[in-house]
């Protein structure tokens, strides 16, 4: 069943149309028949009118259908009523997304995700079946009406919930751990993010291979192929970096995955540069890139440095070049192909290690300030003086925040430097 408000326009409808067929596939259904409504004002107690449900239910026992997919989400009462007048099992579009989520799913904190997305989802859906209750037990303050059925479940997934959350903050607090450790060593992080079935998972075994692992699966032509989040180490122009592919963004990805999903998207996400793959051959580019920086923006409000790949197996034509007005650089090609694996890797070492040249006025009590300069920094002049230190140097833009409160202001030792 596709529901699509008055505001849309047929081109949008036609690709939430599309998408919905394949998520559905995706998730192992055979696509029999469909059913449209445009609605102005949704019916609190089933979405869509009588009469479209009257058809619904028609369509869908000519079509002999045992589920209905809902393209919007729903509510508890509203799938319940539904499932009632249709007398077969309805689920939205959400609880699509989650199914696929979970047959994906492989590790424990992957399984652990989706489960809380799962319960996430479902807590506000509970509906009550009856008005009969039970006693807690016996004794000066359990006397009269206890739990009720419904109140219990509740209690039961708030717990389920919280146990969840604790166990996916512990892992993104490990996670961020190790990202510091990355980078007192050197190693650069970078993330790939892009729309489902980009190439994202392709792109990291290309680069893998190409830069000394072997053997590694390359991804499978299917939505949500990742899940569970996997990184890989390369080395090159004598720096190493860890490249980390995680979940495919989706149009109006619900909610409750990226809460779930935080900690291992911040893995992919806060890093020192983003790789954005967009499939140069979909139709609904331009709007696929848009969702894209949608997520980054404005639910993990993320601000990085971003290198776009267009993957794309023919040659770009120039009169339909998309210039990415988000991304500081970009490759254009097919990501199957060596050269475009090394010219993406060479403008991620040019972003990732671009280095500034900083005047520092050292206090002559902080030789602590002194020796890390010496640690991160190429230290190309210093001058003695009586009121500090005068040093030049050359470092990593990210490492160059902790040497801020020292730089020389208003010239302030310009005529000690050559």
């Amino acid at each position: 069943m596709h529901v699509s408000t008055s505001t849309m326009t047929e081109e949008d409808k036609e690709s939430r149309y599309l998408e919905l067929d394949l998520l559905s596939e995706t998730a192992g259904a055979h696509v029999v028949g469909h059913c449209y409504q445009t609605i102005e004002k949704e019916n609190a107690a089933t979405m869509i009118g009588s009469g479209k449900l009257d058809e619904l239910h028609e369509r869908a026992t000519q079509c002999e259908a045992n589920l209905i997919i809902f393209s919007v989400d729903l509510t508890g009462s509203q799938l319940r009523n539904i499932e009632v007048e249709c007398a077969c099992r309805v689920i939205d579009r959400t609880q699509l997304i989650l199914d696929i989520f979970a047959n994906r799913a492989m590790s424990f904190e992957g399984k652990a995700q989706v489960r809380l997305a799962q319960l996430m989802y479902l807590l506000p859906r509970l509906t009550g079946r009856g008005v009969a209750m039970s006693r807690l037990g016996a004794g000066i303050g359990t006397r009269g009406p206890g739990e009720t059925k419904l109140e219990t479940d509740r209690r039961k997934i708030r717990t389920e919930i919280h146990d969840l959350r604790r166990v996916v903050q512990a892992q993104g607090k490990r996670r961020t751990e190790l990202r510091r450790r990355r980078s007192r060593q050197g190693v650069y992080s970078v993330g790939i993010v892009g729309y489902t079935n980009a190439g994202k998972t392709t792109l990291l075994s290309r680069l893998a291979k190409r830069f000394g692992e072997r053997n590694l699966e390359q991804g499978k032509n299917r939505l949500f192929d990742t899940l569970d989040l996997v990184s890989r180490r390369i080395t090159y122009g004598g720096r190493t970096f860890v490249f980390t592919d995680t979940v495919g963004f989706l149009r109006d990805l619900p909610h409750h995955l990226v809460d779930a999903f935080r900690a291992t998207l911040e893995e992919a996400v806060d890093a020192d540069v983003l790789v954005h793959v967009v499939d140069a051959t979909s139709e609904q580019m331009a709007k696929e890139m848009h969702t894209v920086y949608e997520v980054l923006e404005q639910s993990l409000h993320v601000n990085k440095p971003v290198i776009t790949v267009f993957n794309e197996k023919q040659n770009k034509d120039n009169d339909l070049l998309l210039v990415d007005k988000k991304a500081i650089s970009v490759v254009w090609g097919s990501i199957l192909e060596d050269l475009v694996i090394e010219e993406l890797v060479q403008k991620v070492d040019e972003v990732a290690g671009a280095r500034v040249h900083l005047r520092l006025v050292i206090p002559h009590e902080r030789s602590d300030v002194l020796a890390l300069a010496y640690q991160k920094a190429k230290v190309e002049q210093s001058v003695q003086l009586d009121d500090g230190l005068y040093v030049t140097l050359e470092i990593d833009r990210r490492d160059a925040g902790a040497f801020l409160p020292f730089v020389a202001h208003d010239g302030n030792g310009e005529d000690y430097f050559t």
